[in-house]
């Protein structure tokens, strides 16, 4: 019997929720949100209301959606700590799921989320919405036609100056561990690492070594531009730094921080070295040689720019009527947490570690 709608549950009606909720009501003619879930009533009525979702669709337990609402898909926008919860009751319930990211704070939990995809036989994508950005989509295609040759190192870096998202608004979901599972590096250490293994071609980590510290966030002398925080309660790195290995032989590096003394108010960069170019991201640079003489060209493209968590959620969408793989392998995100993992143990034990 072939779909002819998408039917959305979404779990989670925070801050992500509205690009989400943005992105259905957007993107795909045939996907629409029917039901919402949030433990907080004010959450759940402000986001039923903004996007007319009848409020006898309203549910303030995701099990209760998952047996009573009609879904096919479950969109899954909750804090960190109950992504694998949610998520492997949505597959237990016979749903389709896109997660946001960290598709879970540890591997054991994406390691359980896979056996639940497997046994339900559904589809299960890690929201990495980075990927789906039209640079990205146009800097892989130029990576898959062979023209680095062999990526056998790279460097990737998300560092904010003074950008910690833990201000009072937002409460303990990204400075508490128990909710968070940790901080920049869960946060958006995530994204940058992702994108920069996808460019990779996804090789197989071995081992970590790193450091992962809190230096400035729990100084009272130290402002944040997003506003105040709970320095009291902040049990999670505000930096971190690694090394990683690959069975490949490639090796790469990361560095992501909320808080850091740099120049630059916020940084994104990804440096891929192959054996015959080179290639830089979002700045969509190759850098090689020609004839003897060094070349750099500047890749364009037609200026096409679309929301890449709206392009996620059509990606999806399209893997579930087409009944194709998940466009984000929760194996790739279980190499991900792996790695961030990898760092957290290799920063506490103070040498490198296996993966």
């Amino acid at each position: 019997m072939t779909m002819e709608k998408l039917r959305v549950g979404l779990a989670g009606c925070g801050g992500i929720s509205g690009v989400h909720l943005s992105g259905w009501d957007n993107m795909h003619p045939d996907c629409e949100v029917v039901a919402l879930c949030d433990i907080k009533e004010e959450a759940l009525k402000f986001r039923g209301e903004q996007y007319k979702v009848p409020a006898d669709q309203w549910y303030s337990d995701h099990r209760d959606m998952f047996e009573k609402a009609d879904i096919d898909a479950v969109d899954v926008c909750t804090p960190n700590r109950v992504h694998a919860e949610i998520s492997i009751n949505a597959l237990k319930a016979g749903k389709h799921v896109i997660c946001e990211k960290p598709l879970a704070p540890t591997p054991d939990e994406i390691r359980r989320m896979i056996a639940a995809r497997d046994e339900a036989g559904k589809i299960l994508m890690t929201a990495q919405h980075q990927r789906f950005m039209r640079s990205s989509q146009h800097l892989k295609a130029y990576i898959d036609t062979g023209a680095l040759g062999e990526v056998y190192y790279a460097r990737a870096h998300f560092l904010r100056r003074r950008f910690i998202p833990g201000h009072r608004a937002k409460g303990k979901s990204f400075i508490c561990k128990e909710y968070s599972g940790g901080g920049p590096c869960i946060d958006i250490g995530v994204h940058i690492l992702d994108l920069a293994l996808h460019f990779m071609g996804y090789p197989e980590p071995v081992s970590v070594s790193g450091i992962t510290p809190c230096k400035l966030g729990k100084r009272e002398d130290i402002r944040g531009w997003w506003g105040e925080w709970d320095r009291d309660i902040m049990d999670v790195e505000d930096f971190a730094a690694g090394f990683v290995r690959f069975k490949n032989g490639a090796a790469l590096s990361l560095e992501c921080s909320w808080l850091l003394n740099i120049r630059e108010k916020e940084y994104q960069k990804i440096t891929l070295c192959g054996t015959e170019a080179g290639a830089e991201w979002p700045q969509l640079t190759v850098h090689g040689e020609t004839a003897g003489s060094v070349t750099d060209t500047q890749l364009t493209f037609p200026d096409d720019r679309m929301d890449g968590h709206h392009v996620e959620l059509d990606a999806f969408a399209d893997a579930v009527f087409d009944g194709m793989p998940s466009p984000v392998p929760p194996e790739q995100s279980l190499n991900v947490q792996r790695i961030l993992d990898g760092l957290y143990r290799s920063y506490e034990a103070g040498r490198e570690v296996e993966v």
